[in-house]
């Protein structure tokens, strides 16, 4: 029985150590405190009670027992944070201060355990299921500790009971989630009391609750992900953005939306739109016209006295499913204009074309915010879109000198504005791959190599209906083929030589130049003149040698294009500092 105990308690300190791992490496750059604090007390508690089974004498239970402590007085507290957050609820620093020196006290309190009777009178170290353990008789002051745990637990449910019943923007799953979390702990301290000891009883729930707030994490960093999408595309204007599910079910929406339609906050997240309400008309009008033309679609429709102009896109999630993401544009004003204008022709046409221009910046805006997006994911590929779009333009302008190519300014032009478009099929790529420190397997290499194709059908999917069919082209090519080799060894469709377009051609030298004096996670970075003379001993093979003298000619600016961007280190800079 000691030795199955004893296993117990190790494959839970094992877990909780793995749960922290997973936690630290998954969510490196979202990680928030409240999560990462949890885990990390977990595991210190854990260990206390393993440590509490192997002692042998009085002296070191009570050692073990501060462990315990140590590890569990802030765990309600860190908790109750998390359940407060989710709710979208504000709570005051000051509070938060006093709160943690309420958990404090009690931790103070713990460590007089041995040497004072205010908290514990008596420690008697005893057996049971073969293990050691703390039998104690408690002191005036405990009672502070079982003031904590009912204080938080009600906290919990009363802040869980308010969300559910008034905050429709909270997702019903997460609050089903904490909620399991608190009953949980409610019945373990039950249990606990039942049996005379928390040993086999505590582990294994601050494990459970681990998983729990696995779960509650991914949904929180996913609404995340979205509000950071949102935001990001209406930094440069005032537009509205409501989301739905492929399957019609409410995401949210921004504070914008709110205001141009009040009966959004009827919408309950997480659940299909409300069939009573008129904006709920509206909406499933646009999204069933949307589905039946597979494709983006630019609608009109009028609510109130406004007149609101709606373009609709698709966005997507994973594999399997994307986001139907509305931005709306409140173009009242504009409409107003045109019927007053209606006899002045050429300024009519002067407000037409700035419309026109306003939703080609906003259509720009969502490419390239949506190219940001991709790399803020990627974490081994830091300002690769804009470092490889700045050496396409040192390229166009030296190849433009060459008038052996046959390439016009506007060609160049666009292959410029194309280069950040190059990578956007990452968007597609799942993040255990994406974000993967190290080297892919053969089967993760596989998948990533997708990227190129489906890139080019994002490209088509967002340009198609509001760019000229050239620059069109030249974006599809600059994301389908910038990984094939002159030699016909690249992908994804083995092309050679000049069966690959120029365009792809010449984002294939900035993309690998890049990759190679950039430092990534998974290998250092070359100097600049091991990057010139790889690249230059590879064309013929890997690319055109065509592009030889460009390449050439343009050392000087590349090196020093590095030497001064913001953002990036290398022994190469440091030398000139």
């Amino acid at each position: 029985m000691e030795s199955l105990v004893i296993s117990f308690l190790v494959l839970m300190c094992v877990v909780s150590f793995l749960n922290l791992f997973a936690l630290v490496l998954l969510y490196r750059k979202q990680l928030n405190f409240y999560f990462a604090s949890v885990f990390a007390s977990v595991l210190v508690a854990n260990v206390g009670y393993l440590a509490g089974a192997l002692a042998e004498s009085a002296e070191t239970v009570i050692i073990a027992t501060k462990a315990c402590y140590l590890g569990s007085v802030f765990l309600p507290m860190f908790e109750f944070f998390i359940i407060v957050r989710i709710c979208r609820f504000r709570f005051p620093d000051w509070a938060k201060l006093l709160l943690g020196l309420l958990s404090t006290s009690v931790l103070l309190l713990s460590c007089t355990i041995g040497h004072s009777d205010i908290y514990y009178k008596s420690v008697t170290y005893m057996h049971m299921y073969g293990v050691g353990y703390c039998a104690c008789e408690y002191g005036p002051w405990h009672f502070m500790w079982n003031l904590v745990l009912v204080g938080y637990t009600l906290a919990n449910i009363v802040v869980i009971a308010y969300a559910a019943r008034t905050r429709i923007n909270v997702s019903y799953k997460n609050l089903i989630a904490v909620a399991l979390m608190t009953l949980i702990s409610i019945i373990s301290f039950l249990i606990s009391r039942e049996v005379g000891s928390d040993t086999m009883v505590v582990p294994v729930v601050y494990v459970i609750d681990e998983f729990i707030l696995f779960f509650v994490c991914l949904r929180v960093r996913m609404n995340d992900i979205s509000d950071s999408l949102l935001e990001s595309l209406e930094e440069e204007n005032r537009n509205a953005y409501v989301a739905f599910s492929d399957k019609g079910i409410y995401l949210g929406c921004n504070d914008i939306a709110y205001k141009f339609f009040p009966e959004l906050k009827e919408f309950r997240v997480d659940r299909a739109m409300p069939e009573d309400l008129e904006i709920s008309k509206h909406f499933k009008s646009l999204m069933d016209s949307f589905v039946r033309k597979d494709s983006p679609s630019d609608s009109y429709f009028a609510y109130g006295r406004r007149n609101y102009r709606v373009c609709v896109r698709k966005v997507p999630r994973n594999k399997i499913s994307h986001i139907v993401l509305f931005r709306i544009e409140d173009e009242t004003t504009l409409q107003r204009y045109i019927k007053k204008l209606d006899t002045h022709n050429t300024k009519l046409k002067d407000v037409i074309k700035d419309n026109d221009r306003h939703i080609h910046a906003i259509q720009e805006q969502m490419i390239v915010g949506m190219a940001k997006m991709v790399e803020s994911r990627d974490s081994n590929t830091g300002g690769h879109i804009m470092r490889t779009s700045g050496i396409v333009a040192i390229f166009a302008e030296e190849l433009q000198k060459d008038k052996g190519f046959g390439r016009t300014r506007e060609y160049y032009d666009a292959l410029i504005a194309a280069a950040p478009m190059h990578d956007l099929g990452k968007i597609a790529i799942d993040d255990k791959i994406l974000r993967k420190p190290g080297s892919f397997t053969p089967e993760e290499f596989e998948v990533m190599k997708t990227h190129a194709e489906k890139g080019a059908a994002i490209v088509e999917n967002l340009l198609s209906e509001i760019e000229s069919p050239f620059f069109v082209e030249i974006a599809k090519n600059v994301a389908c083929f910038h990984h094939e080799r002159f030699d016909g060894s690249g992908y994804p469709y083995g092309l050679f030589g000049a069966n690959i377009p120029f365009e792809a051609r010449v984002m294939a030298v900035a993309d690998v130049y890049d990759a190679l004096v950039s430092k990534r996670c998974y290998k250092e970075q070359m100097s600049f003149e091991e990057a010139y003379n790889l690249i230059m001993n590879s064309m013929g093979t890997h690319f055109d040698p065509r592009l030889k003298p460009c390449f050439v000619a343009c050392r000087e600016k590349l090196e020093h294009y590095y030497l001064t961007s913001p953002g990036w280190e290398s022994i190469e800079k440091d030398k000139n500092c």
